[in-house]
């Protein structure tokens, strides 16, 4: 199976940590191996040798890492050299639940154009980096390419940049808000997710 929304589960699980929950994602018709390995990646680059160790035992595919070895020990060795020195799990507080709950709304109500019209274009920055840590990878892709887009105009004039692009591409961007829209339940509940699992471990 490759359930999308349960594969957001899997990688939020491996982000945090959670055996309990990389077991109900992949029940709940995650693969373990999507996106080229993806939960591997993910729990390798947050250090966290117990979830790679769990992703090995329950199917992960290591071939594409060219092992030189064979037993699980000596893999789960070699597949962590391969990770940061210090842990990628980010501290509590880079995951701006207010943020991500208000934006999140106001671009599913009427669009990405909306934070800057309410004045709240500088939560934009933080809103991506919650979109990254909840593993909302769609909604992050999407709201990216919309600030890729309109970051020359900023640049150059400032707000005044920003409102004449905003009016200039209202078509494109109408597009843009519609693929949020079409995966806007994804924060939420993920965020959900994110916080109860962040909970257990702080504990």
């Amino acid at each position: 199976m490759n359930d999308p929304f349960a594969n957001s589960q899997l990688d939020l699980a491996c982000r945090v940590g959670s055996r309990d929950a990389i077991i109900e994602a992949i029940e709940d018709g995650a693969d373990i191996n999507h996106s080229g390995s993806s939960p591997l990646i993910l729990a390798i680059m947050a250090n966290d040798r117990s979830t790679v160790e769990a992703l090995v035992e329950l199917g992960a595919d290591v071939s594409c890492f060219e092992l030189k070895v064979s037993n699980q020990e000596g893999i789960i060795d070699e597949l962590m050299k391969g990770a940061p020195s210090t842990g990628d799990v980010p501290e509590e507080d880079l995951v701006d639940a207010k943020v991500l709950r208000a934006i999140d709304k106001q671009i599913r109500n009427k669009g990405l154009g909306e934070p800057f019209a309410k004045k709240r274009g500088v939560d934009y920055p933080t809103f991506l980096d919650s979109l990254k840590w909840i593993a909302a990878e769609d909604c992050h892709t999407i709201v990216e390419e919309f600030l890729q887009n309109i970051e020359p105009s900023r640049q150059e004039f400032g707000d005044v940049g920003v409102d004449q692009y905003l009016k200039e591409h209202a078509g494109e961007i109408e597009e843009l808000s519609a693929r949020y829209v079409a995966v806007s339940d994804l924060p939420g509940e993920l965020l959900k997710e994110y916080l109860k699992e962040r909970k257990k471990l702080l504990k």
